[in-house]
Order: C-alpha cells, then sequence, then structure tokens
C-alpha cells in the first residue's frame, strides 16, 4: 500500500500545461522528484525545471511536472525553501500553497503543481533549473466536530470557490 509520495504528472498533460515552453520533452524528462536534504528535514526539496530570472516585483508561475499522492487526512504544505526566502526575498504569492489530498489525479490537470513565486528583493533573483527553490511537507489534519462536508471534487486549482 502506498501512503504518501511524489510522481511526475504524465508527458501529455506536461505538454498541454507548458505549451510556451521550448524543448517541453527534454525538460519533462529532467524534472527530478522531491527529495529531503537531511534524515531529519520535514520537507522535500523541488527543484525548478526551468531556468528563471525575476526582476524586482516580477512574479512567475513555475510549473512543477510534480503530482503527490497521500492519505485522505493529509495535506501537503508548499513553502518557499528558507534560504531562498531569507536570501533572497522570495515569496509564494499564495503565501502559503495547501494541496488537497483528492487534487491528486483530478480530471482538470492530473494535480499538478504549479508553484507562483515573486521576487521582493531589490535585486534579479536567478534560480536555475535543476536547484531546488521551494519545499512541500507533508501534514495531517483534524475535523471539527460537527463538519459535514461531502462534496467530491471536480477540478484543478480553484475549484472549490
Amino acid at each position: 500500500m502506498r501512503n504518501r509520495g511524489f510522481e511526475k504528472i504524465s508527458l501529455e498533460q506536461w505538454m498541454n500545461d507548458t505549451s510556451w515552453l521550448k524543448d517541453q520533452e527534454v525538460v519533462y524528462n529532467q524534472i527530478k522528484l522531491p527529495v529531503r536534504g537531511t534524515k531529519n528535514s520535514a520537507g522535500y526539496d523541488i527543484f525548478s525545471p526551468v531556468d528563471i530570472l525575476l526582476y524586482p516585483n516580477q512574479s512567475m508561475k513555475v510549473p512543477t511536472g510534480l503530482k503527490a499522492y497521500m492519505l485522505p487526512s493529509e495535506y501537503i504544505m508548499i513553502v518557499p525553501r528558507s534560504s531562498m526566502g531569507f536570501k533572497f526575498f522570495m515569496r509564494l504569492a499564495n503565501t502559503v500553497a495547501v494541496g488537497d489530498s483528492d487534487y491528486y489525479n483530478n480530471k482538470d490537470n492530473e494535480g499538478h503543481y504549479w508553484i507562483k513565486i515573486r521576487n521582493e528583493n531589490d535585486e534579479p533573483m536567478e534560480i536555475k533549473a535543476g536547484q531546488a527553490f521551494a519545499q512541500a511537507i507533508f501534514m495531517n489534519y483534524l475535523l471539527a466536530d460537527d463538519d459535514s462536508a461531502n462534496a467530491e471534487r471536480v477540478g484543478g486549482i480553484g475549484s472549490t470557490n
């Protein structure tokens, strides 16, 4: 039984999502699955599949090519790597990204995690393809006593509005 982990989205989904990207298939084949840097690290480093150059106050929506599976009582929290925020003032546009367990393999986008980053620094920020820039942390969550949610996910990002 698989409890939690990472997979690449399908090549077909990648080609759909990144039609603007040069050498799509080459980039797809170089996507690295997240890994922890040390045995006590909470976060799994997420590596950029593309070179990024962001000028001050500029943002970019980065396709990771990744999806994550987990138990129904879990979610994944995505945040910048500490060093990226500390050294370069990088932040996520939504401050903290939360991926629900039912986002995995949804019909809209297979559960493809995009990470929108923003350069809050006064200097340009460069991230090279293959460089770790964010981290994903698997978390448990609890339910309130009177919780009655029973709707099923029917799409990807923003589908639960």
